[in-house]
Order: C-alpha cells, then structure tokens, then sequence
C-alpha cells in the first residue's frame, strides 16, 4: 500500500512538471533572430560609480545605438531595467529594421550594489530601487542617467540626442523591475508613457499592493501599458500572490480606461514567457506612433460627476488672462504667509498658523502647536477648542457649518468634530482616511475645501484626494508634470486653483467650491454608504 502511494505521488509529480514545461515547439519570433554583423546596430558599455539619488552605489549599462540613427535628429527612448533582459537588443535592433519601431536609443541599466572597503558587498540596492513606489527612480533616470548617456559619442562619432517627448519613450522590466517600469510612468507620465511589465511584483513589499486601488481612484494618465505574467507565477507566504495582484492591476487598468494589454499564460515566476511576450508587447506599445498616447475615460463615478468635459489644468503664468484675486492667493498662500497678511491675530493666538474666518465674522484660527481657538467677532483673545492633542494645523468647515475637520498629526486621519450653537468643538473622532504614498511624510498634507456637495478636497503629495460625506477616498487629481505634491489649494466658485512645486495650476470643474465665510447650506445626504 505504501509502494502504491509513492508511485502514486512520482506519477503525479511528473504530470505537473508535464503541464508546466515550457513548449518548446512554439515557432521563434523572427524578431529575436539577430540581424546580420552589417545591419546590427552598436553596444557601448558604461558605468555609474555613484549617485546623488543611491549614494555610494556603483552598477553598470549598456547603449544600444540602431544603425538607422544618423546622430542628427533626437531618436526615441527605451529603457530597460535590469539590463538587457528578453533579449530586448536583438528585438529592438529587428523591429527598427522592419518599420515596426521608430528609431530608438536603448539604455540597459542594472541596479546599483554598494561595496565595502575590501569589495565585499555592503548592500544590494535592487528592492530599495525598484520596489518602492515614489518619484525617486524616475528622478535618477531623468537627472543623472539620460543627461550621461546625452553626453556620449558612438566610436565612429554620432552625438547621442534623445527625444523629451514622452510619447517617444518605453520602459521596461521584469518582477521588481516590472513594477519600477510602471511606477516611473506612473509617477512622471510627462517622461515615459510606453510600459512593459512582465511578472510585475505588484504585492506587499513596499506599497506595491496599493496601485489597483489607486489607478481605481486616480484620473487616468496617458499611458499605454502591457502586463505579461502566469498563473504559475510565485507566492508568498509574507508578500502575497504575484499572478493574483497582476490580475487586480489588469481589472484596474481597464476600469481606468487605459490604452492596456496584456498575455497571461501558465509560466512561473521567471523571464522565459516575458521574453517569448516581449517582440510582440513592442509591437502593441509603439504600435501607431507618432500618434500621441492618450489619458483615457475611467468608470469612476465620482471622477465622473467632478470632471468637466474637455478641461485640463492650466499653468497659470504672467502671460496668462486667468488672474489671481486676492482671496484666491490668500487662499495659496503658505500659513507664514497668512500670518502676516493677518498680523492682528498674532495677539489673539499663540503661534497661530491658519485663519478661518465665518460668515458671522468669528473666526477659527490654528497654531503652530496644532491648537485650535476659537476668536469670536470682536473679541481680544481666542478660546482654545480642540477636544483632542492630536489635531493638526489644517482646518475645514462644512458646508453645512456643522463640522470642523482638521488634519491629525503624524497620521493619514482626519478629525471631524461637531460643532456646537456657541462654536465649541465637541464630540471629535477620526473620520477622513487618506491614501500616502510619499514615504507616510503625513506632515505634508496642505489645506483643505469643501464643494457644495459636502465632498472634501485636500491637498497631498499624491495630487488633490477627495472624499465623499462618509470620509473615504472616492477619486484623485494628480497635477500635470514633476510636481504632482499639491501645497495648497482654492475652491472659488467652479474654478480649483492648485499651488504646486512654485507653480499655480487652475481648472475647471462641474462642482462648485464651498468657502467657511460664506453662509451655511443645506447639503443633500449622501446615505450611509
């Protein structure tokens, strides 16, 4: 009986590694056959031996020049993280010669490793660089590896010029790498909007999990986007399930309305169905070009409900007819600021920090300790408030005039406190969740504003989050380019005015913005939810 089950488990055994072997049957695509030594284009090796971004990181790559690229004209871009994975020279040299991609440039990075005295290695830096979900790769790729590779010179003398547009440039990788490809598109669109992700490792190691609930929520960018993974891929017992989260990012994705595709196949976690997907993943992604990537439509309702048709963010700039009246750039203005445009209230409140002024002339006011007072019309002095330490400097009014919100400190909570008939705060609690993902930095929340709705805008270093009546998280508004870390914003009849890295941004929305100094209204519930 024992015999039989042993022989039982090697029959079954050898099945599943039957059903799971690679097919070796499956014909070559003719774009992974390298091309003639005459028509090949040119690798020149390099090396990065630190960096502002990875200190005391060293790690190599390779340029890949396309012997169609005559060194006159800036040629398109692809990066590929983690080197020369998917034997992606060979592919790109191949779809050039065919016509079924522009003329590229190929930057082959691999990730940094920092080395002790002796050589021995202090550190690998691959998760740390591609597992976290921040700005911080795409500022390494953007300032110190494209302007090197610009300040190269092929051996027969071509000046390497490549195009800012990032409709000319991919980037692509594999696992931890597949992730890093999306989130540097995903944090700088204004760099890259082709991506290649094969056995992305979208699980729980630093946020990676988080992307199908905020590519749910956020306005959709102009990114074309192809997912390749396995229903073999791998599972952790820490981090989660690898082919599970890819299979939430393609739901996402297509809830989002992005350009997306992908190949879902029976591999494992490994490159050697990502390679067999990579001739034909190109293909799609520069499939059309020059024609431009574009933001597509999401099914978010809310996002829905706020957007007005055809309105983006304008920069607001001297030459610009929108002008910045002076309750708006009160609004902007950083607390300091405020303080000494309202200097009077530095004898009523100790270190104050925001004003609040009502429709009744009261005003509430916060401090540089997180304080809330109260200065009722005419008064001298302000009243302290706040029923809990932990409120932060940020304060909003309901429309309603029934609610007071202010920001917690240290945490991605928001306090909602009843207002009571004489303005005493009472009865506070966290109510408000938002989503972090500068490295929970929760002290660079900005300022606050309500729509007539009752659904609350913020300021954060992901764009402008909104929240419905019950305090969660229902749509996010990146601002265009780098500086997507909104400081202030100012809700002013259907106009949002955002302060964004030294820049003002305006838009058009289909709501309207509530302010505290105007009367209360009655604001529809929105149910329980």
């Amino acid at each position: 009986m024992k015999r039989a089950l042993i022989l039982l488990a090697m029959v079954l055994c050898t099945t599943a590694w039957a059903q799971n072997k690679h097919n070796a049957s499956t014909p070559k695509d003719p774009a992974t056959i390298p091309l003639p030594p005459g028509k090949k284009g040119m690798v020149i090796d390099g090396k990065i031996e630190n960096s502002t971004i990875y200190p005391s990181t060293r790690r190599d790559f390779q340029v890949f020049v396309p012997q169609q690229y005559d060194g006159t004209a800036p040629a398109c871009l692809t990066v590929g993280l983690d080197g020369n994975l998917f034997g992606a020279i060979t592919v790109i040299d191949n779809l050039i010669a065919t016509g079924e991609m522009p003329v590229t440039i190929g930057i082959f990075l691999q990730p940094g490793v920092s080395y002790n005295e002796d050589g021995t290695v202090a550190r690998y830096n691959r998760s740390n660089e591609f597992d976290r979900t921040d700005s911080r790769l795409a500022t390494f790729l953007e300032t110190e590896v494209i302007p090197l590779v610009e300040n190269m010179v092929t051996p027969d003398g071509r000046k390497i010029l490549i195009s800012k547009d990032p409709n000319d440039r991919a980037i692509t990788g594999a696992s931890s790498s597949g992730i890093a490809a999306f989130t540097v598109a995903w944090e700088r669109p204004d760099l890259f909007s082709r991506v290649y992700s094969s056995v992305g490792t979208f699980v729980a190691m630093r946020g990676g999990n988080e992307y199908p609930a905020l590519v749910r929520k956020s306005e959709p960018r102009p990114l074309r986007i192809y997912l390749q993974d396995g229903v073999n891929d791998t599972w952790n017992h820490i981090f989660g399930d690898w082919w599970e989260q890819n299979q939430l990012m393609s739901s996402a994705l297509n809830y989002a309305g992005y350009e997306f595709d992908y190949k879902w196949d029976r591999g494992t976690h490994s490159i050697y169905y990502g390679t067999r997907a990579y001739p034909d993943a190109m293909r799609w992604l520069w499939r059309g070009w020059p024609a431009k990537v574009k933001a597509g439509e999401s099914m978010n309702d809310m996002l829905k409900s706020l957007l007005a048709k055809g309105e983006q963010w304008q920069e607001i700039t001297q030459e610009s007819s929108v002008a910045l009246n002076d309750t708006i750039a009160r609004l902007l203005a950083d607390p300091a600021e405020q303080v000494k445009l309202n200097g009077k209230y530095e004898k009523t409140v100790r270190n104050p920090y925001r004003v609040l002024p009502l429709h009744n002339e009261d005003k509430y006011i916060t401090n540089a300790e997180g304080e809330i007072y109260l200065l009722k019309n005419g008064a001298k002095k302000g009243t302290k408030m706040n029923t809990l330490p932990e409120s932060g400097n940020e304060i909003a009014i309901y429309p309603n005039g029934k609610l007071l919100i202010a920001t917690e400190k240290n945490s991605n909570w928001l306090i909602s406190y009843l207002i009571a008939p004489d303005g005493s705060l009472h009865s506070g609690q966290q109510f408000y969740w938002l989503h972090n993902t500068d490295n929970h930095n929760h002290t660079a929340y900005g300022n606050m504003a309500f729509d007539t709705l009752g659904n609350l805008y913020i300021a954060t270093p992901i764009g402008i989050q909104v929240c419905d009546q019950n305090g969660r998280v229902r749509a996010i508004l990146p601002l265009p380019g780098a500086g997507k870390k909104v400081d202030a914003i100012a809700f002013v009849g259907n106009k949002i005015y955002a302060k964004c890295g030294g820049k003002v941004f305006v838009r058009t929305f289909a709501h309207t913005g509530y302010n505290s100094w105007e009367a209360p209204i009655d604001v529809k519930s929105q149910g329980q939810g």
